[in-house]
């Protein structure tokens, strides 16, 4: 495995951690544990689960579910490619909302970037004040 695919599939592990974490997804002892019993409940389908791929379609490296995530770890950043990819990748996924997640360097992981064109924006202000995400 190269070094900036390793890079980046820490990213993608430990943003999911940390989302499971703080969304209360992970038991309290979570760190202590086997990563196959973290979770309170494995099957919620509200859990954030790094995707394996499956076909030519990319569908993105995350679900968060309504949110494709598409998880970012380089030195520049590329933000139009990166909402390009999110957005594709939450059309093959099947989910409303494709975001990039992009690791901030040097920084803890929840200082890390979330970030969509407006558009999609807009739709999740909508779904937020409507109670919807089917947008």
């Amino acid at each position: 495995m190269s070094e900036a695919k390793r890079k980046g599939t820490a990213w993608e592990t430990t943003g999911c951690d940390y989302l499971n974490d703080v969304t209360g997804k992970y038991r309290p002892d979570w760190k202590d544990l086997d990563r196959s019993v973290r979770w309170v409940d494995p099957s919620d389908p509200e859990n954030v689960r790094r995707q394996v791929q499956e076909g030519r379609a990319d569908i993105g490296d995350a679900h968060a579910r309504p949110f494709a995530l598409e998880f970012k770890a380089e030195q520049r950043f590329n933000l139009p490619e990166y909402i390009r990819q999110a957005n594709a990748e939450a059309r093959n996924a099947g989910l409303p909302y494709g975001v990039a997640v992009v690791k901030a360097p040097r920084k803890n992981v929840s200082a890390g970037y979330v970030v969509m064109d407006l558009a999609t924006f807009a739709r999740v202000l909508t779904a937020v004040r409507t109670g919807t995400t089917s947008q």
